[in-house]
């Protein structure tokens, strides 16, 4: 019985030391913001200091994508760490009448990160925005792996709730009181609290900000600490940034109080690329906006800060993208994210899990890129392969597009019409990736996007900062 007991003991002893050694994990996530709009990717109008410590004492990602162009997609390819293609999610969220219920939304046999995260012991929270299904109970994110929610369901809210205008929801429930006024301010509070909860396991908390979405809303504060900047529009996109980088630095504050901080990996970074035309967000040096495959639809601002785990002061310049989150999360909380044998008989096949574990890059035990090639696409609107320093487009408007990266940041010069074979080469890769794909999208946005869509790549986008208090857009 003695033995039986010291055997016991030791065993809770080490499982103690394996939870205290996991870190905690906070994901932070931005709404539609600009490449261009924190202090330490160039900006020159926006103060940042929260996010720009951050990166100086992590690591900054020079080339970090999301897996699409547009919300509601790029939400879940990062949940599961699989291309949305995979499972038919490849545009917003739209529920035509043939639809199945089931489908409207992240299918669910689809394993999100929070169920793999609190299968492994971890208390997990989703604050704000989660647009990736509503039509079922069994798309809320209660059901998806969260123990705690509190946002909208959908994919954009008024930053000035009231009792009788609003979309939130606390668990399942209504809310019945309005705990600060201001959007953004309410959310970071919820978040406080989620990370000073007294428990004995490690926790996970996605903080989805819908900063700097529309509508554009600020607190008078931030808008006087901006009222030089014109037009109007900017100036309330700047004020909002500003709202929402505050806000992170009182978090921090809140971790280092708690003695958290040091071990609570901290990664932040948009969904897509700034919306230009919508709020005057700024993606220079990249061309393009949201909605497009150009560089800034999809290329974000992505840092990951970890006191205990990660050289401080690193900058990473290898492609990486949004789908490696679910891998390198799971890692760290002491599992493994692996291919499952779904089917049977010839109708069997592996359910490819596409993101990549990042820590041995970060840590310097594994050299090179994560990735041989990274892939996107919308049906009817497009598709992208980047491979190296060389990217593909294609579109159904406009001629194939082929740019050198490494030479043409701002893809300003198309070599598609000089390189047919380094054409022929990229095509053929994006075919064997299209050709793996085991669904159709479940749904396709309505025409009116597809048509917006092609106007997209042919704005005059701003490839350089302001150097002064007035933008173009």
């Amino acid at each position: 019985m003695m033995i039986r007991s010291l055997i016991l003991t030791a065993l809770c002893l080490c499982s103690s030391l394996q939870a205290a050694e996991r870190p905690n994990i906070l994901f932070i996530l931005a709404d539609d913001m600009g490449f261009g709009d924190l202090g330490c990717y160039g900006s020159s109008q926006i103060k940042t200091p929260a996010l720009d410590a951050l990166a100086a004492n992590g690591v900054k990602f020079t080339d970090g994508y999301v897996s699409a162009p547009v919300c509601a997609p790029s939400r879940a390819g990062l949940l599961t760490g699989r291309y949305q293609q995979r499972f038919g999610f490849e545009h917003n969220l739209h529920s035509p009448h043939y639809l199945k219920p089931e489908k409207a939304g992240i299918p669910l046999d689809e394993t999100t990160v929070a169920q793999r995260l609190k299968n492994l012991g971890y208390r997990t929270g989703l604050i704000g925005k989660w647009h990736v299904g509503s039509y079922l109970p069994e798309h809320h994110p209660n059901a998806r792996g969260f123990d705690f929610f509190f946002g909208m369901l959908g994919g954009g809210h008024t930053y000035w709730p009231t009792l009788k205008k609003n979309s939130l929801l606390r668990n399942r429930e209504k809310i019945s009181e309005i705990r600060t006024p201001y959007l953004t301010d309410w959310f970071s509070r919820e978040a406080e609290d989620f990370i000073t909860q007294d428990s004995q396991n490690p926790w996970f908390l996605f903080l989805s900000y819908n900063t700097p979405h529309t509508p554009m809303q600020a607190k008078e504060e931030d808008l006087k600490a901006y009222s030089h900047i014109s037009p109007k529009r900017r100036q309330i996109y700047c004020a909002m940034q500003k709202c929402m980088d505050d806000n992170i630095a009182q978090i921090i504050s809140k971790l280092k109080a708690t003695k958290q901080l040091e071990n609570t990996l901290i990664v932040f970074c948009s969904d897509n690329g700034g919306s230009v035309t919508a709020s005057s967000a700024i993606n220079a040096p990249l061309n393009g906006m949201k909605g497009c495959f150009l560089e800034g639809g999809i290329r974000v601002p992505m840092i990951m800060h970890w006191p205990a785990g990660l050289k401080p002061g690193q900058t990473y310049s290898h492609p990486v993208i949004t789908l490696d989150f679910t891998p390198t999360f799971v890692h760290l909380a002491g599992g493994k994210v692996e291919e499952e044998i779904v089917g049977s008989g010839k109708r069997a096949y592996k359910k490819t899990r596409d993101g990549v574990n990042l820590i041995p890059f970060l840590q310097g035990q594994k050299q090179g890129s994560p990735h041989q090639a990274l892939f996107w696409r919308m049906a009817i609107r497009g598709s992208a392969v980047r491979s190296g320093q060389w990217k593909l487009i294609q579109t159904p408007h406009h001629p194939t597009m082929l740019f050198d990266l490494s030479n043409d940041l701002a893809e300003q010069h198309n070599l598609a019409p000089s390189m047919p074979e380094k054409v022929a080469e990229l095509t053929n890769l994006y075919a064997d990736w299209a050709e793996s794909l085991k669904a159709n999208p479940m749904w396709i946005s309505d025409n009116f996007w597809s048509a917006y869509n092609k106007k997209l790549y042919d704005i005059d986008y701003d490839l350089t900062q302001p150097t002064g208090n007035t933008t173009k857009h």
